[in-house]
């Protein structure tokens, strides 16, 4: 899904527009495929306050609260302007909320104590410059209310004061998840605007027909073909072997992590390499279906190198001299495509030559603090991209930069920013799954580019699950995101039936300005 400027998504709108498509159906997709959007983030029933604004953001507000409160959540509109300020097409959507039984809050003060989550559709991306005066007002009591009561934030389109001026310092609201509307807008994209923004939905609205430009954002339904159901005539080779190497004195735990990840992401076969002296405490501990051997026996070393489909190198690997001689190994030996994390990272960081020895195609999953090593400068949250960049532009692979907009480049590519994960994932072993999860979907053959772009949406997505159960972040164990990858899985599938739904109702009419009969059901 393309990311484009604000200026490029409104001209986009235009040319819909031109083509017989009125402003009111688009709201109408807008509000109904934000609100699925919702309903599927947060399921069971929901007590939920809308902020409305005065323009179209405020209009896509109460489509969507028509929908929520339709799918059985009691819903409440606030407006925070006069009733008489409304645009024409909100207060048209107004009217239709009122006749059809819906609630509308009384001026004043909205009632934060009766809901577990506020939608914020009171600015779309028309704003410009800083908020202040009664707007400002608001915004900063529901973020206030928001840390006091604990409710979920939604912004509808972007949070309400964030615009491609903003900045960090900004006065915007915070939200938990953001439904965009029709493309990636980029300043969403933004690390540094990411503590606003929290996870991102794209909904589409338009017929497409966009060229790809410089950024693109990672949604399910374009990577999902890369997972296709298994036929029932297969085998475990048919699905690669990986081998992991890693693990040193009490870094026993990360090896076995990532290969559990493998194993659950639908590797054939797992094979894991660790030291001597932790090997009798590995084998112990893995999983059953991992095969563990000692990296010191160089036949055995040689026979699984020559077998993998793919190698993944790092997790808990140490920094000593051996290993830095088993890292030189692998890159002088190897030939197959490899994923590097944690330790790996930092010893090419210390031996920089060794980048220009690859042979074979490589994926590097960098935090910041380990891109800067390898860049050897510290990076801020406003270079990323250019040191990404950088880094692709003398050194043939795949960067997967992790962090809050987890970014994925290589030369000659644009930039892919995910729009899955949650805080549960600031967690030790976070990066040991990720990294199993990468090398598992190349070893069933997904070229190490795409299986970058999938495995951080899986990731992100499984974390997110999690959240959905659990309904908060703390004690999101690395482990049980591993356990949740098969309904990350089901949900990529999910999602792609959902896009064609979408599309074929749109060419059928189905989402026609007309609004339904029934009744809203009062909270």
């Amino acid at each position: 899904m393309i990311i484009l400027s604000t200026s490029a998504i409104r001209r986009s709108e235009e040319k819909e527009m031109a083509g017989g498509i009125s402003d009111e159906e688009l709201m109408e997709r807008a509000g109904r495929g934000c609100a699925e959007r919702i309903l599927e983030a947060f399921p069971g029933k929901k007590r939920v306050l809308a902020l409305i604004g005065r323009g179209n953001n405020g209009g896509d507000g109460l489509v969507i609260a028509r929908q929520l409160a339709l799918a059985g959540w009691a819903a409440t509109v606030y407006l925070a302007t006069e009733r008489e300020g409304l645009g024409a097409l909100c207060a048209k959507k107004l009217a239709e909320w009122e006749r059809q039984g819906g609630q509308v809050a009384p001026p004043g003060s909205p009632p934060w104590a009766e809901v577990d989550l506020v939608l914020d559709a009171l600015l779309g991306i028309g704003m410009r410059g800083e908020l202040r005066g009664e707007m400002a007002q608001l915004v900063s009591t529901l973020n206030a209310e928001r840390t006091r009561r604990f409710f979920r934030t939604v912004a509808v389109d972007t949070p309400s004061g964030l615009w491609d001026g903003a900045s960090a310092a900004s006065a915007a609201v915070v939200a938990d998840l953001t439904v965009t509307v029709g493309y990636g807008k980029d300043f969403l994209f933004r690390e540094a605007l990411s503590r606003f923004v929290g996870r991102i939905e794209v909904v589409p609205i338009f017929s497409g027909g966009e060229e790809r430009c410089g950024a693109e954002a990672i949604v399910p339904e374009e990577f999902a073909q890369w997972l296709p159901r298994r036929s029932a005539h297969c085998h475990k080779n048919q699905f690669g072997r990986v081998l992991l190497l890693g693990g040193s004195r009490g870094f026993t735990g990360a090896p076995t992590m990532a290969a559990h990840a493998a194993h659950r992401v639908g590797a054939g076969l797992v094979t894991l390499g660790v030291r001597e002296e932790i090997y009798p405490i590995v084998a112990a501990r893995s999983r059953p279906e991992t095969m563990v051997f000692p990296v010191s026996d160089p036949s055995q070393f040689a026979s699984n190198l020559s077998r993998a489909t793919v190698v993944a190198i790092g997790p808990g690997l140490g920094l000593d001299r051996a290993a830095e001689d088993l890292l030189a190994l692998l890159v002088e030996e190897n030939r197959s495509p490899a994923v590097f994390d944690a330790d790996a990272l930092t010893l090419l960081a210390r031996n920089p030559g060794l980048l220009d020895r690859f042979r074979f195609p490589a994926v590097l999953t960098p935090h910041p603090g380990e891109m800067g090593r390898l860049l050897g400068r510290e990076i801020r949250d406003e270079e990323r991209e250019e040191a990404a960049r950088e880094f692709v532009e003398r050194t043939p692979a795949t960067l997967v930069l992790k962090g809050t907009r987890t970014l994925v480049v290589r030369k000659g590519e644009p930039f892919w920013y995910n729009t899955t994960g949650n805080p549960g994932l600031a967690a030790g072993g976070s990066g040991d799954i990720l990294l199993g999860m990468l090398a598992g979907l190349i070893a069933q053959g997904i070229p190490p580019w795409e299986a970058a772009k999938l495995g951080v949406w899986l990731h992100g997505r499984a974390a997110d699950l999690l959240l959905q159960a659990r309904e908060v972040e703390e004690g999101i164990l690395a482990t049980e995101v591993a356990e949740s990858l098969g309904a990350a899985i089901r949900s990529l599938r999910a999602a792609t039936r959902r896009a064609l739904r979408e599309r074929e109702e749109w060419s059928a009419g189905n989402f026609a300005a007309a609004v339904t009969t029934s009744r809203v059901p009062n909270p």
